[in-house]
């Protein structure tokens, strides 16, 4: 039997921010935290572009993963024929990992923006991505760093053409 506080019925949303991403945060947290539809909402991008075509083929992690160096709780990370994907949640304030990607490699980074509000810090300039200007892309060799404004964003990240290219060196650290 599975009592209500393991399965966290009831429990006050305000307070899974307090949760720690190592945690992870799970498919009842989200639900919670980010809606009911935020599957939905990481999916119709990815069929509009044609990566998946049937949202059974996103795996969802739950609980949610880390990164090294963010403070994201990671809902999708997943390889779509030559495409990486990777979603994630942010709650105010919290931030992603300071980066960049080796030019060598040419990796950009298409960011959607499916929930709340961040500020996309790029070299020196800071990009406001918000429900009008919901989208960007991060060109390689660009240190860049995402903070959510809201108490709950929802990102979707997709990296063109980098499924060849080993998990350990997608990311340069900062300098």
């Amino acid at each position: 039997m599975v009592f209500p506080a393991e399965r966290r019925a009831g429990v006050n949303p305000d307070s899974l921010d307090q949760k720690q991403p190592s945690q992870g945060l799970t498919h009842e947290d989200l639900v919670n935290l980010v809606g009911h539809n935020y599957q939905q909402l990481i999916f119709e991008p990815l069929k509009r572009l044609k990566i998946a075509h049937n949202i059974s083929e996103l795996e969802f992690k739950s609980p949610t993963g880390v990164h090294l160096n963010s403070d994201g709780n990671y809902i999708v990370e997943q390889i779509f024929g030559k495409h990486r994907v990777f979603a994630y949640r942010l709650g105010k304030g919290v931030r992603t990992s300071y980066h960049q990607h080796l030019v060598e490699l040419n990796l950009s980074e298409h960011y959607f923006l499916l929930r709340g509000e961040m500020d996309l810090t790029v070299g020196g300039s800071v990009q406001r991505l918000d429900e009008k200007n919901n989208s960007t892309t991060v060109f390689p060799g660009n240190f860049h760093q995402g903070k959510s404004n809201a108490d709950n964003t929802l990102v979707l990240v997709i990296m063109p053409d980098s499924s060849h290219i080993p998990y350990e060196q997608l990311h340069a650290p900062s300098e």
